[in-house]
């Protein structure tokens, strides 16, 4: 799994740059701004790149993987922390909700653990991993990219399972790949786990492309063209969102819990987690000490998510939805304004 972060400054200054800079339409000049526009588009980059990540990594990647390990019926009381663990915060009762009931409580919670900066835990392994799979997907340039991204997930096995690890631990002084798992367990826990989310995650792409070919929309227009539009685009594109929203509904989201309880099944004992955690598994895991394997299989993933897990689950990723739905509305609004209010000279490239 790849938390939704990674060369996002570079995508934000890409869409002000889109937004205030257009194509004359003849394909041989441009719209050039003045110089103090790029001033302009910089204050927007300062202003909405930090929204963009809490957004993107924390909302879409952290929250959620801190509501698939929550255990929804923990212990009604938690051992009081020892002297060297009194920085963390100990649990006495048991709550009336999960930590991750709501974006309000898990964001309250986060920040009673080391404040803001929480709300950005394993954001550095985050960009790491994603930098990394771009860089091992194109060493595998000679298969097609699809599959080269199924053979970089592979190979960063390691890499995924400890940021999995970092996100629901506590704090620790340790760098991200100093955290890292022993690759042959990791890996023969879950590669079978990451083939499943990959092929739900490239489903969730190639589907909804090719239900669009069906039905006569044209996706492969060139970069200068205009697309056409006719008015049966007005009922087959909610076709196209409602398929896209089935995928993600029933198998991206399904898939990304089986592999993130698997990964998290791999957390050392010396660790604890933040939010309530049953390392057990309703007593499907056999600790490696005693003989197990020391993880969980992809059916016990399953079989352990509850059902109020999923409810729990799924109403935090429309929150998310919402949340990030505003936040672009949000930046349209500030952004399409200097569209206009800029003055645009033409001129030829």
């Amino acid at each position: 799994m790849i938390p939704n972060v990674g060369m996002l400054s570079l995508s934000t200054v890409a869409h002000v740059k889109r937004a205030l800079t257009v194509d004359d339409g003849t394909g041989h000049g441009q719209t050039h701004l003045p110089k103090w526009a790029f001033a302009v588009m910089l204050l927007d980059v300062i202003i909405f790149l930090p929204i963009f990540i809490f957004t993107s990594y924390s909302l879409g990647s952290l929250y959620p993987v801190l509501s698939i390990v929550e255990d929804p019926n923990p212990p009604a009381y938690e051992p009081l922390a020892t002297e060297e663990d009194s920085s963390v915060p100990t649990k006495l009762d048991n709550p009336a909700k999960p930590v991750t009931s709501s974006l309000r409580a898990v964001n309250r919670h986060l920040r009673s653990i080391a404040g803001w900066k929480s709300n950005f835990r394993g954001l550095a392994a985050a960009i790491a991993l994603s930098m990394l799979t771009s860089f091992v997907t194109n060493i595998f340039g000679g298969v097609t990219r699809t599959l080269a991204s199924l053979l970089a997930s592979l190979a960063l096995v390691q890499l995924s399972a400890a940021w999995v690890h970092i996100v629901i631990s506590t704090p620790s002084p340790r760098p991200f790949y100093r955290r890292l798992p022993a690759l042959r367990t990791t890996f023969v826990a879950t590669y079978l786990p990451v083939i499943l989310f990959w092929a739900a995650t490239t489903a969730s792409v190639v589907v909804p492309t090719l239900v669009a070919s069906a039905l006569g929309i044209k996706t492969d227009y060139p970069r200068a063209d205009t697309p056409e539009v006719d008015r049966s685009w007005f009922w087959k594109t909610p076709i196209i969102m409602l398929v896209s929203l089935a995928i993600q509904a029933f198998a991206v989201i399904p898939a990304r819990v089986v592999l993130v309880r698997v990964q998290s099944s791999l957390l050392p004992v010396e660790e604890d987690a933040i939010v309530p955690f049953d390392r057990s598994f309703q007593g499907k895991l056999e600790p490696a000490v005693v003989g197990g394997k020391g993880y969980i299989s992809v059916r016990d993933a399953w079989s352990t998510f509850s059902r109020a897990s999923w409810v729990r689950l799924y109403l935090l990723h429309v929150k998310v939805f919402a949340v990030s739905l505003a936040t672009s509305l949000l930046f349209a609004a500030f952004v399409i304004p200097q569209f206009f209010l800029i003055p645009h000279n033409k001129g030829k490239n």
